[in-house]
């Protein structure tokens, strides 16, 4: 008797990950699965561990593939190392660009292992132009985790539709702890939160990506205190590459 043997399907990883992010866009992230994806290319599910072990490792693809979609290979160091603060702000911006440009990225980026090549580099050069600055290299890392991680949570909020919005009328007092469940003390200070919120669209602050940027210079006047307190005055920050 002759045993019929099957020839694995010949399939390119880089359609697996064009598939789901395909898959990303039309239903989100919970729908990305091995037998979405398998599915959406006509093969068994088995056929996709050719080339991935799990999902992870396709989600690390696909985060690097948003990253690099969203031109962040093309992301240099800053020529005058003392312009850091506005570089970060800059690249700040441009990861959420990035992310926001499909349903679901700022989940599958700040999902994301170093696995996702463009994710380590980026971390890596933040890390190597705050030093540059003038950062000891414990908080030039410390302020790099710190700004992603923000950016991150700011993104998934934003794309869960729970992120603040400045353009409504504030909440009264009432309304907010009905609304809320909150006791008279919590519902103060939730009233006092809201009204600096709504100061935002006073001084011109009306997008997300403003909001944004708001948020990281925030950060940045206090990481400016660490540069004073921390840096080697005898070094100097080193210079550009």
């Amino acid at each position: 008797m002759r045993v019929r043997t099957h020839k694995a399907p010949h399939i390119e990883p880089e359609a697996v990950v064009r598939a789901a992010l395909e898959i990303l866009e039309a239903e989100g992230l919970e729908r990305v699965t091995l037998r979405q994806i398998s599915s959406k290319l006509g093969v068994q599910a088995p056929a996709l561990y050719w080339h991935f072990k799990n999902k992870r490792d396709i989600t690390d693809d696909m985060a690097q593939a948003i990253l690099v979609q969203g031109g962040l290979e093309e992301i240099k160091r800053p020529r005058d190392p003392a312009a850091w603060a506005e570089w970060l702000i800059e690249t700040a911006r441009a990861v959420r660009r990035a992310m926001v440009s499909h349903r679901d990225g700022g989940r599958v980026v700040a999902g994301a292992s170093f696995s996702a090549k463009t994710l380590a580099r980026l971390a890596i050069l933040t890390t190597r132009v705050l030093n540059d600055a003038g950062f000891d290299l414990l908080h030039a890392s410390l302020a790099t985790a710190t700004t992603f991680d923000y950016v991150w949570g700011y993104v998934i909020e934003e794309q869960a539709g729970e992120g603040p919005e400045p353009e409504s009328a504030p909440l009264q007092r009432q309304e907010v702890t009905s609304s809320y469940g909150l006791d008279l003390i919590d519902a103060n200070l939730m009233d006092a939160i809201m009204t600096e919120r709504n100061k935002l669209t006073v001084t011109g602050i009306t997008s997300n990506c403003e909001r944004l940027e708001a948020g990281v210079c925030r950060y940045e006047e206090g990481s400016k205190d660490i540069v004073l307190n921390n840096c080697d005055e005898t070094r100097g920050p080193a210079p550009a590459a």
